[in-house]
């Protein structure tokens, strides 16, 4: 019976070792997972989202109006300066103009002894430091700036009767001239007459004005 002891012995010895190795490999506490060095995972530094076309197109835009609106103010005030300095060359043929109000007409005259129309005008401009011819028609077809009689100012030369007749205008829609055989240079209203036979008027000595840009391209 020792036998069959010993082998049930044998037996049980052999299950509880299995048992007790089954459980040590139970009870063996788990690895803990190595740290992963900083260096090893690189992260992407996100890159700055592009800039959309549609944003580029609306600050080139932005930068060519800003371009343009310097540019017309600087035309703007170069057609300032440039009027003004006519106006003040104007100005002196009209202070010569009222000046010799009274005075006679006189056919051919330039001063001596009086004036027609046409020479009172060469007088003054000659004053401004501007030569202009001498006859009527020649003022108007030489004088290659003409001026619409909306847009008239002091110093420009105002033709009438089939320009048979010239005046320099005063502005407030008057002119001095001197007018016929029998008168002196006076002032007019350019009303009745000289509305009916008004022709047109030219602008001595103008220089033309540079156009106010309305684009960059040209």
């Amino acid at each position: 019976m020792s036998i069959p002891l010993k082998a049930a012995c044998g037996a049980a010895t052999v299950t509880l070792a299995i048992a007790s190795g089954a459980a040590t490999a139970q009870a063996a506490p788990e690895r803990p997972e190595r740290p992963v060095a900083a260096h090893a995972v690189k992260q992407k530094t996100p890159r700055p989202a592009a800039q959309s076309k549609t944003a580029k197109t609306k600050s080139t835009s932005a930068r060519n109006a800003q371009r343009l609106a310097a540019l017309q103010q600087a035309v703007r005030k170069k057609r300032k300066a440039m009027t003004a300095k006519w106006d003040r060359r104007a100005q002196r043929a009209v202070t010569f103009a009222l000046a010799q109000r009274g005075k006679p007409y006189r056919w051919g005259g330039t001063g001596s002894g009086g004036f027609d129309c046409s020479g009172l005008v060469q007088q003054a401009w000659k004053r401004a430091g501007v030569g202009i011819p001498r006859v009527t028609n020649d003022q108007y077809a030489k004088i290659r700036d003409r001026v619409a009689k909306k847009n008239l100012r002091a110093g420009d030369l105002v033709f009438f009767n089939r320009l048979g007749h010239v005046g320099l205008y005063l502005g407030d829609n008057t002119f001095i001239h001197s007018p016929r055989p029998g008168r002196t240079v006076t002032k007019e209203k350019m009303t009745g007459y000289y509305t009916r036979n008004y022709v047109g008027a030219v602008r001595p000595a103008w220089t033309k004005l540079p156009a106010v840009p309305t684009s960059l391209d040209g």
